[in-house]
């Protein structure tokens, strides 16, 4: 095994915003600081190609099966270190950053998760989603358990709490399940760059996966910490934001107890809008 910390990323036909997320972390690969692997699955627009001739020093897995966590489960069994980082495919992390979050992990003997600070990029996004999203980062779910941030890490012995990733949605949601929430923070000299929708349509999909997610989690019994904020907010919103934030909510929990009765034909819902990048 290496011993090397390892950034393990699955990827479904993320071409368009792939070299965005690889470029800042591309020169710590270089340097023998930590392993970049990045499990495609189940794509057909040429990221495997493009990875493995634009940026060499990372490994890249050509899985046929589009599963996020069967990805998650085949790049664990590629020879990976620890501590390992959970990166979504299309968020931005800068080298520094990447560096003390898994110095924080290593810093530790007991279990850890760690996530960084979610930093949104809404520039083009419409005034409902700037509304939802500025209530959100008043939530305890974004301050302290770092939600959204579409990062986490794990140290060893956090990864020891459980065997392998369950054939499930949520697979952030999973983890903060099965690591007790005393044991969950936020490395705030990390931060990810999470590009938000552009329409409130867009937030509304990615909502109600998010939703799924966790109905998913329930019916599966794996939900373990019970101990969640009695108090959803740090701070509270303005009555727009808290109106918008409530009722994305409320549409999107009723489109995904819908959307749960047929969950073996589910499609996995992203959005479009916030990748148009090169």
């Amino acid at each position: 095994m290496s011993v090397l910390p390892a950034i393990i990323i699955p990827a479904y036909n993320e071409r368009s915003v792939i070299a965005r997320t690889l470029k800042p972390l591309y020169q710590g690969v270089k340097e023998g600081k930590y392993t970049i692997t990045v499990a495609v699955n189940g794509s057909n627009d040429g990221s495997v190609d493009f990875i493995r001739n634009e940026f060499p020093a990372v490994c890249c897995l050509d899985i046929e099966l589009g599963s996020k966590t069967n990805a998650i489960n085949v790049a664990e069994k590629s020879n990976v270190g620890f501590p390992r980082i959970y990166m979504d495919a299309d968020v931005v992390v800068n080298y520094d950053g990447l560096l003390s979050l898994i110095n924080t992990l290593e810093s530790s003997v007991s279990p850890l998760l760690v996530s960084p600070k979610a930093i949104m990029e809404f520039s083009s996004s419409s005034i409902f989603v700037k509304a939802f999203y500025r209530a959100w980062f008043k939530t305890k779910f974004y301050s302290s358990q770092g939600f959204g941030s579409g990062v986490y890490g794990l140290n060893k012995q956090a990864r020891a709490c459980f065997k392998f990733f369950p054939d499930v949605i949520a697979d952030d949601g999973f983890i903060r399940e099965v690591v007790p929430v005393s044991k969950q923070q936020v490395d705030t000299n990390c931060t990810s760059m999470v590009t938000a929708p552009k329409k409130i349509g867009d937030l509304i999909k990615i909502k109600t996966r998010s939703k799924l997610g966790n109905i998913e989690l329930k019916n599966k019994s794996l939900v373990i910490n019970k101990n969640l904020p009695s108090k959803r907010f740090v701070s509270m919103p303005t009555f727009f934001e808290f109106m918008v934030y409530g009722l994305v909510n409320l549409i999107a929990t009723k489109l995904a107890n819908k959307k749960y009765k047929s969950l073996e034909r589910y499609q996995w819902q992203k959005d479009e809008s916030s990748r148009n990048v090169e």
